[in-house]
């Protein structure tokens, strides 16, 4: 793989745009099908060294390419991941796919803003639970400073008072309606399949294919699975293959 941006390559020839932020998540989904229609493009801070292991996974592809942030600095790489993903998206069909890989919660606000102008687009990270750990670690440290304040006398009034003050966020965090229709995703999630080169052929894969997709649209794989199979013409036998008709 060069270290240079490639020319975008037509419109036609591009199934799907695979956009890794190597910078702090250097990895990719292990069933993510890749085809010699799949752009890839995988940002890097100046002089860093892609993983042997990721190289091995894009070996080969002809729309693949390596891109070095110009300059040094924290969020170099974001930037240019933001501006490639600006361009492409004004370059190629809006029923192309767009999957993002990366740890840097900044950068999701690239999904959501595709999303939001009705491309189909998924955020994967490799490290799916890190949120969910502190989380619990803020929650497993609450008690202790509950104690200290019941220790200090009239710190047990403040703490009553000021638990439900903690929980007012989950309320008001609570997430809305899909913006999409299930009919929706499932159709824009067969229309990729249907250009995909080497889509899943068994069931697990597929279920979890579905799940990296279409997490941002809220609904869970198992429902849009069977939506696929009632409204589109997908079949599972009873060892678990995919077909289509």
């Amino acid at each position: 793989m060069e270290n240079t941006d490639k020319e975008t390559p037509r419109a036609g020839l591009v199934d799907s745009v695979l956009l890794i932020d190597a910078d702090n998540d250097p990895h990719m989904p292990s069933d993510f099908p890749l085809s010699q229609a799949t752009l890839v493009r995988v940002f890097l801070r100046p002089k860093a060294t892609l993983s042997k292991a990721l190289q091995k996974r894009l070996t080969g592809l002809p729309l693949c390419a390596t891109i070095a942030a110009p300059q040094g600095g924290k969020n170099a790489a974001d930037f240019v991941m933001s501006m490639h993903a600006g361009l492409l998206h004004a370059s190629v069909p809006m029923h192309v796919p767009f999957s993002i890989v990366t740890n840097d919660k900044a950068l999701s606000g690239i999904v959501q803003e595709l999303q939001r102008v009705g491309r189909v687009a998924t955020l994967w990270t490799s490290h799916p639970d890190q949120a969910e750990q502190a989380q619990a670690s803020s929650g497993r440290r609450s008690p202790a400073r509950s104690s200290r304040s019941r220790r200090g006398g009239r710190g047990r009034g403040r703490s009553a008072k000021a638990a439900p003050a903690e929980q007012a966020p989950a309320t008001a965090a609570a997430p809305s309606s899909p913006a999409k229709s299930l009919e929706e995703v499932a159709a824009a999630y067969e229309r990729m399949l249907s250009r995909a080169k080497n889509p899943p052929s068994r069931l697990k894969a597929l279920i979890n294919d579905i799940g990296n997709r279409t997490a941002n649209f809220g609904y869970p794989a198992d429902a849009i699975l069977e939506e696929l199979k009632c409204s589109h013409g997908l079949s599972i036998d009873e060892r678990g293959r995919v077909s289509r008709k």
